[in-house]
Formats: C-alpha cells, structure tokens, sequence
C-alpha cells in the first residue's frame, strides 16, 4: 500500500470516527470535546478517538457497533485491518482502528 493510500485510508478513518463520537455521545455538545490520537509502529498504525461518554439524560446505552448503511462504523472496518472499542456504562467510549504498514 503506497503511503498516499495509508494518508487517505486514516483521514477518512479519523473523520468517520469523530463524525460517529460527534452524533452518538456527548462530545456532539457545544461546550464538550473529543481526542484523536494517531500511534504508529513498525507495522500499524492506530486511529483512536476517545469521546465524553453518553449523552446526560439518554435512556439507553448505544456502545459502538457496525451497522450495514454504509457508513460510520461499517466503513472504518472497510479501511482498517483490525478495529475495536472499549469503555463502560456512564463513562467515556474509546474506538480504535488499525491500519497494517508494508
């Protein structure tokens, strides 16, 4: 994979990730935020976004998954080679995806 590809692959990974913490938590607030942090190895490299946690207030509790519409989640696990989440009830949900090296 050319370095232009990897370029291409993790911006539209990161902005899918941010758009996704952005609509279904409380970062999607005024006053809240989110972190993006890229970690690159010898062989991966790792796009994480850390949001607020769930909105106050939100009866149910979304954790992230993929869904077939084509995109948020569902295109993250089309670009990455590995992705997962972690995080628990009323507190801050992190989402990583692994992009392989050559």
């Amino acid at each position: 994979m050319a370095a232009a590809e990897i370029a291409n692959r993790a911006s539209l990974i990161a902005w899918e990730l941010m758009d996704n913490a952005h609509r279904h938590s409380h970062s999607g607030a005024p006053d809240q935020t989110l972190t993006l942090m890229l970690e690159r190895s010898r062989y991966l490299l790792s796009i994480t976004v850390t949001d607020a946690g769930p909105t106050p207030g939100c009866k149910r509790l979304s954790f992230p998954e993929q869904k077939g519409h084509g995109g948020g989640l569902g295109r993250v696990a089309s670009l990455s080679f590995y992705w997962d989440w972690d995080g628990c009830a009323g507190l801050p949900v992190t989402v990583k995806a692994r992009i392989e090296l050559p």
